[in-house]
């Protein structure tokens, strides 16, 4: 699909819910440029989104470094750009970001518990079953809503990919594709 072509026009009430969003969130793009095509769509969005940002119990870090996986796997530079200033917020460390970025999953940059976090987000992503060692320290961190956290976290992040590469939503103005020839300064550190 190119893109919406000419369906991607706004109509009035369309219009005035991406200025409500524009003045709830600041700058729009991309992902919420275009759902606003779709209000209940959008919402629903935005809720799972605050729930993640607000009532997650998974610690901001281990969140972001999952999330951060799962766009390597998908090759999802949108979410990468979203999500790489946020992770590094959280206090992911740059070597560790740059393992992500480049699928070192056993990288000893990243923590025993980052490490982790992006197993169960991957395996999950990759529709298998936790292993049973790490699913029992999973839930000895982060107790069984952190481990459905993680899990749930993996399949909205393949469900955006899909959404943003199937009417190709374009990367926000000022990001770079992670892992193309010149990713830019502040993409993964480079």
């Amino acid at each position: 699909m190119a893109g919406l072509g000419g369906h991607g026009e706004l109509d009035a009430d369309q219009a005035a819910f991406l200025e409500e969003l524009r003045a709830r969130r600041g700058r729009l793009d991309g992902l919420y440029g275009t759902l606003v095509l779709h209000r209940p769509l959008a919402e629903m969005m935005l809720e799972i989104g605050r729930f993640y940002r607000t009532a997650a119990t998974l610690d901001d870090r281990l969140r972001e470094a999952a999330t951060l996986a799962v766009a390597t796997e998908t090759r999802c530079a949108y979410v990468w750009s979203k999500h790489e200033p946020t992770a590094r917020d959280a206090g992911l460390a740059q070597p560790a970001i740059e393992a992500l970025r480049h699928a070192r999953w056993d990288d000893p940059a990243l923590a025993a518990d980052e490490r982790d976090a992006v197993a169960v987000a991957r395996t999950a992503l990759a529709l298998d079953s936790v292993a049973a060692d790490l699913q029992e320290r999973a839930i000895a961190a982060w107790g069984v809503e952190g481990l459905l956290e993680l899990t749930t976290l993996a399949g909205v992040y393949r469900m955006i990919a899909g959404y943003l590469a199937a009417i190709e939503v374009p990367l926000p103005d000022d990001a770079r594709d992670p892992w193309g020839p010149d990713p830019g300064p502040g993409v993964g550190g480079a």
